[in-house]
């Protein structure tokens, strides 16, 4: 009697992280970026969901004052799905995604009279944004601290980065930020 023999793949875990990033609006909006996002690859394909926050804020230096002077022109809220391609080599990655995203923006200004107004306006964009990470590129066991090993080898860990995000919508931006994560970067 012959027998079949079935050879069942090592099971593998699923490449899934999350990320925090902190950056500056190098065009259109400017101020302080911060956002977070989490993310799926299956393939070569990368699924993203982010949310991003920007301050706008214009700083004045004024000679013989020690402190700026900080002008608050509102913010911006970007709520956004993300589809773009991965490409892991060794310990590192880069990939590139596009979207849509719905964005809220809150401008203040003054008018001629000098009252201060507010404005709200909600609008569609089209989110992008190209990342590079380096992570662990293999088992190890987690650090706590990155100094004292603890448990078995794991391909959980951190990650960091660089992140070149924008939307293009009715108030475009452009920022660079950099990028830290934590999660399951490849297949291990």
């Amino acid at each position: 009697m012959a027998q079949d023999t079935v050879q069942i793949a090592p099971k593998s875990n699923p490449i899934i992280y999350t990320g925090i990033n902190v950056g500056s609006g190098v065009a259109g909006l400017k101020g302080l970026l911060l956002g977070g996002e989490i993310n799926y690859q299956a393939k070569a394909g990368l699924f993203t969901a982010r949310l991003n926050g920007m301050l706008n804020l214009e700083v004045d230096q004024i000679p013989f004052v020690p402190f700026p002077i900080v002008h608050d022109h509102g913010y911006m809220r970007e709520i956004a799905l993300l589809y773009g391609l991965r490409h892991i080599k060794n310990g590192r990655s880069l990939s590139i995604s596009a979207g849509v995203s719905q964005v809220m923006q809150v401008a203040k200004y003054k008018d001629e009279d000098g009252q201060r107004l507010r404005v709200k306006r909600n609008y569609i964009g089209l989110p992008f944004e190209l990342n590079i990470l380096w992570f662990k590129s293999d088992k190890q066991r987690w650090r706590l601290f990155h100094l004292i090993p603890i448990g078995k080898p794991t391909g959980f860990g951190s990650s960091y980065g660089f992140k070149l995000s924008g939307n293009v919508s009715k108030n475009s931006y452009l920022a660079l930020g950099a990028v830290v994560g934590l999660g399951y970067h490849k297949h291990y």
